[in-house]
């Protein structure tokens, strides 16, 4: 795989960083249709010009690395790359290919950079991946609580379009929905907003498994801004006990820090319930939360993983009549449905909680729906669990297409 035409060029209201990128490989590893070369791109504001250079080489490895292992080839980056990302490149590729056996361990070519990218002169910024789900707001919570005006102090809110939300066919604007509330935090929380569009899931999604790419996408981001930050957060979807091989993992995400900037996981302490407690207690977050993964192109479906627990989790709380973008009601053959679907991947523990905090007589269809999920997992008898039908909807025939290729869900 080879990285050739780095460029920085103007776009709408902004800049893009854009590289083309030439696979080896002729068919896709898992739909078997032809590869052709594609550009892999990056659009920012335009006040974060002079950050982008044409001759950093760092975002293209970081996103690049598990679609090159995927694919076996070796991986090409003509720009040059930090010496401390080179560094840290054996090991990055040693935890990828004990996470997922078929990652092979490819050989990288890119020369050292000689000087670091210089430093913002308007201070040292610090930055979080910020996608309005729970995790990033209660990341967010957290630093103003434990950091109000210090050098560990969140100072931007990095919103992506295209990464965690992406859905055929694919709109490269950015969604005025998500862009409006993610400035509505920014400015109610004091932060400034740094709006990203990328086509990296888009581009990678036929290459590689996505749930094991996306850390990478994440860090490359940071990475193609140069100077302009200190470190960047990414919010941990999980805790220090339930680890399990993830693109974004607590061993694995320092390892894409280059000498200006430092990628910290941020949040395994606590789980997603006890996350959730914590932002529900905002009617900002209540009034923007989006924890939906994007495979309608509603802003939150209320039918999927992850909008049907958290919907669960704020019935729990008394709130979730509250929140203005999720349903405030929970069918329980959906979720039995969702259940079903995802039986043996789920954080079986995590649905134990939910069920013994509900009262006898209390929201008795959910209940029953997680009394007859939970005694399928124990395998108890008399348990009726059947596969879904056909006619289930088709938000989750889509989302099933990659668990083949999956070992891991954890919700």
């Amino acid at each position: 795989m080879r990285v050739a035409d780095v460029q920085v060029a103007p776009h709408a209201d902004g800049y893009e960083l854009r590289a083309r990128v030439e696979p080896e490989t002729e068919l896709g590893p898992y739909d078997g249709k032809p590869l052709a070369p594609f550009d892999l791109w990056y659009r920012f504001p335009a006040w974060c010009r002079d950050f982008l250079r044409p001759d950093n080489g760092d975002p293209f490895l970081a996103a690049l690395l598990v679609p090159a292992m995927t694919l076996g080839e070796p991986l090409e980056v003509p720009a040059p790359v930090s010496p401390a990302l080179l560094r840290a490149l054996p090991e990055i590729k040693a935890i990828l290919h004990c996470f997922d056996r078929r990652q092979s361990p490819i050989a990288v070519a890119a020369t050292a950079r000689e000087h670091p990218p210089p430093p913002t002169t308007t201070g040292p910024h610090r930055g979080l991946f910020f996608s309005l789900g729970i995790d990033s707001f209660y990341s967010l919570f957290k630093n103003m609580r434990d950091h109000p005006d210090d050098e560990g102090t969140v100072t931007h809110l990095i919103a992506v379009h295209g990464m965690d939300v992406w859905d055929h066919p694919w709109d490269e604007r950015f969604p005025p929905e998500l862009l409006a509330n993610s400035r509505r935090v920014a400015a109610e929380t004091g932060k400034a907003l740094l709006p990203v569009a990328t086509n990296v899931r888009a581009a990678l999604d036929r290459l590689c498994l996505w749930p094991m790419a996306h850390g990478g996408g994440l860090a490359s981001i940071a990475l193609a801004l140069g100077g302009l930050f200190g470190s960047v957060r990414i919010a941990a979807a999980t805790t220090y006990d339930q680890l399990y091989p993830w693109g974004s993992h607590p061993v694995l995400d320092p390892l894409w820090s280059a000498e200006t900037v430092r990628v910290v996981h941020d949040g395994c302490e606590r789980d997603r319930i006890a996350k959730t407690a914590l932002v529900a207690s905002s009617q900002l977050a209540l009034d923007t939360l989006r924890v939906c993964p994007g495979f309608t192109a509603e802003y939150n479906c209320g039918r999927c993983l992850k909008c049907l627990p958290t919907m669960i989790d704020l019935l729990h709380l008394g709130v979730l009549d509250r929140c203005r973008t999720l349903p405030h009601t929970i069918a329980g053959e959906q979720l039995r449905r969702v259940l079903v679907a995802y039986r043996g991947g789920l954080n079986v523990d995590g649905y134990r909680q939910r069920l013994a905090a509900f009262a006898d007589g209390e929201h008795d269809d959910v209940r029953a729906v997680l009394t007859a999920y939970l005694a399928a997992e124990d395998g108890e008898p008399g348990s009726d669990w059947q596969l879904l039908a056909p006619a289930a909807g088709g938000w989750l025939q889509r989302a099933a297409r990659w668990l083949p290729r999956l070992r891991y869900v954890r919700r």
